[in-house]
């Protein structure tokens, strides 16, 4: 049900919406995590094949999560603003646009996923590949329509029923996963079919949850009456907020490229290391969700001054928290890199990591959080720019000129990191201050006209 973000304690607003949130990241990660123990214990050629289709897939949840993060910024913005009804139809155009583009995903999958397999060198384990992608892709629209509703349901201040129906999906992957893979003896497409069956089962569990009245926004297609100005506002911030998704994966992507230069085992401790960081900045990551819908609200209401403090306060709260978990890290490295691997050349390229890039991870949570005040005021572009500044723009560059042309090697990989960590945050905190954020992107009542009840 609604939640009104625009009054009381603004920490425990924030905490209290946060929590749900990382919440809701634990279980998406356990998710993954499941599929990747089943797959794997089929053979390497499985996981591979797998592996194959996984940035294929990344593409259209970054897709769906940046429409959702549109959905969620537009929706708390009239929600802010006490425009019920307006609220109501941006929930419609969202949901639109989740079917349209999931059956757009679906056809153009089916039409051209195996050529773009053997594009990325699928080569003998296409097949295999296919196996899984073929399956992934006539589930698209339920993925889509999952994570929009998922969104409007934020976007109202409601964060604790997307993670329960989160749940539920999750419960039934991990159930359903060795019956079709082992049980049935389907394999990788088992493994695929379960997982299409578990979105499905989100999908059905939080749309009837919606119908039934656990949102308090109302869709009613009778009375809908298209308006591109309303797609375009949730585009707007939709597809800078994928830009920023994607870029993220391909950073990773090229600079596991550059470690590769040092052989294997540094690309194993890379490997770790980036599921490390994945662990340090979870809480940055759901107080920047649980952001936009506050800072949306508030815009909305125009209590400008609480949305500014609401950001200051979250992204303190998620440089306290990350820079901990960075702490323990520094000071226990080999502890927590022998979790994953014992080979001892593993845990010294581990541990070398672990000594610089900690050091800088209060400085990830103040970014994470400040691109998400961004989103939530609907300054998306500005967002994307910061997002890019620290992973694209500053550590690709970084990390070539320390390592091969000041000669530092691995340890001048490893100080790219937090070099643009700290330039990122300080200016994108620099310019948020300038309150430049105040002046656009704010939701007038004359821009949408009425929806007829």
């Amino acid at each position: 049900m609604r939640k009104d973000l625009t009054t009381g304690n603004i920490t425990k607003t924030i905490i209290v919406t946060a929590v749900p949130m990382v919440l809701a990241l634990l279980v998406q990660i356990g998710f993954n995590v499941v599929d990747a123990i089943y797959v794997g214990r089929i053979s390497a050629e499985a996981i591979a094949a797998v592996s194959l289709a996984f940035p294929i897939m990344f593409f259209i949840f970054a897709i769906a999560g940046g429409i959702g993060v549109g959905a969620t910024s537009v929706i708390a913005r009239y929600i802010g603003a006490k425009e019920v009804k307006k609220a109501d139809n941006a929930a419609e155009h969202a949901l639109l646009a989740a079917l349209v583009l999931g059956v757009i995903f679906t056809v153009l999958g089916m039409v051209f996923g195996k050529q773009i397999l053997m594009l990325m060198g699928a080569d003998s384990l296409l097949d295999l590949s296919w196996d899984y992608l073929g399956v992934i892709f006539l589930g698209t629209v339920f993925v889509m329509v999952f994570v929009i509703v998922n969104s409007i349901f934020r976007g109202e201040g409601d964060t604790k029923t997307p993670m329960m129906f989160m749940i539920i999906a999750t419960v039934t992957n991990i159930i359903l996963d060795p019956i079709f893979i082992f049980l049935l003896g389907m394999g990788v497409k088992g493994a695929a079919i379960a997982t299409v069956i578990s979105n499905i089962v989100g999908c059905v569990s939080i749309v009837t949850g919606f119908m039934m009245g656990k949102s308090s926004i109302r869709i009613r297609p009778r009375n809908f009456h298209f308006n591109f100005d309303i797609l375009k506002k949730i585009f707007a911030i939709g597809i800078p907020s994928s830009l920023a998704q994607v870029s993220m994966s391909l950073s990773a992507f090229v600079m596991m490229r550059i470690v590769a230069y040092f052989g294997a085992y540094a690309i194993a401790a890379f490997g770790i290391a980036i599921r490390l960081d994945g662990i340090a900045v979870l809480p940055a990551l759901g107080l920047m969700m649980a952001l936009i819908p506050i800072i949306g609200q508030n815009i909305g209401a125009k209590k400008i001054e609480r949305a500014e403090k609401s950001a200051y306060r979250a992204a303190t709260i998620a440089a306290l928290f990350s820079g901990s978990v960075g702490l323990l890290f520094f000071l226990f490295p080999s502890m927590f890199v022998s979790i994953f691997n014992t080979h001892q050349e593993v845990i010294q390229y581990g541990v070398s990591y672990l000594r610089i890039v900690p050091l800088a991870y209060a400085f990830i949570g103040i970014n994470i959080c400040i691109s998400g005040a961004f989103l939530g005021t609907g300054n998306a572009l500005t967002s994307l720019f910061f997002t890019l500044l620290r992973v694209i723009i500053l550590v690709i560059p970084l990390a070539l000129l320390l390592a091969f042309v000041f000669n530092l090697g691995i340890i001048g990989v490893w100080w790219a990191y937090p070099i643009s960590l700290f330039i990122s945050a300080v200016s994108s905190f620099l310019w948020f201050r300038t309150g430049r954020w105040k002046k656009a992107h704010h939701l007038h009542k004359e821009e949408i006209p009425e929806v007829v009840a």
